[in-house]
């Protein structure tokens, strides 16, 4: 059997972010060039200088959530690499807030973060993956969108099942084309984000929190990003309009 990886230029977007961070990191290991897309300019660079040995790597610092001027950034970054993997890891709420106290700017922000600028990402690149007759897009939801959250709030569950709503009707309209669409719902990931919100807690609030965890533990990096990284693979070919759960049982 032939395991030899084809090697093919990689789009993340938030790519300094906890997970995608680890996504990049096995995407160069397998040789694959990177557009390392992130409005964090000295993280996104840290983490290109890391793996600068390893593939080519171009940086792009730029706020996905200003959706004029990230289509113009996406659309160069198409013309000059044609990105054959894409993946939306932006968005991310650690907030716990209760309906009554949310306001309509909670519900702004988040389905901006979390919908629109998943959208605006693929309308850019999806039409070339269908010239090519290939592609990967993977987009982050959250268990949270697939049930409810002990740790977040309801404008943010809202628009993770949104993503995952989008990803299954995009997934439907790119079938056939050689594109596939999927979502990755993680659950509690020990990120340093999410871990250092997790230590902001009293004692009694973390044992309540891990209480409600089957696995009575946070997920680590390396198993949220091993799902990413499969299904930015060849191997991924017939899984389209997927939800992988990667939750440590909170949602079966």
């Amino acid at each position: 059997m032939n395991s030899k990886v084809t090697a093919r230029t990689a789009l993340l977007i938030g790519a300094a972010g906890g997970i995608l961070s680890d996504v990049a990191r096995g995407l160069a290991d397998q040789g694959h060039p990177l557009v390392l897309f992130d409005r964090n300019e000295e993280a996104v660079t840290r983490l290109a200088d890391e793996l600068a040995g390893r593939t080519k790597i171009e940086v792009v610092v730029g706020d996905i959530t200003d959706i004029p001027a990230a289509e113009a950034q996406l659309t160069g970054i198409v013309d000059r690499h044609a990105p054959s993997v894409l993946v939306n890891g932006v968005g991310g709420d650690t907030r716990i807030i209760g309906y009554a106290d949310l306001d309509r700017s909670h519900f702004d922000q988040t389905h901006l973060e979390n919908v629109v600028s998943t959208w605006i990402a693929i309308k850019v690149c999806a039409p070339r993956m269908v010239a090519d007759g290939y592609g990967r897009i993977v987009n982050f939801a959250s268990a949270g969108g697939r049930t409810y959250s002990h740790f977040n709030n309801a404008a943010y569950v809202g628009a993770k099942a949104a993503v995952i709503g989008m990803t299954k009707q995009m997934a439907y309209e790119l079938a056939g084309t050689g594109v596939v669409v999927n979502v990755v719902a993680h659950g509690p990931i020990a990120t340093a984000r999410v871990a250092g919100a997790f230590d902001r807690r009293t004692e009694e609030s973390k044992k309540d929190v891990l209480s409600r965890l089957p696995m009575g533990r946070y997920g680590t990096v390396a198993e949220a990003a091993g799902s990413v990284l499969h299904l930015c693979s060849e191997s991924a070919g017939y899984s389209t309009g997927s939800v992988v759960d990667v939750n440590g049982g909170l949602y079966m």
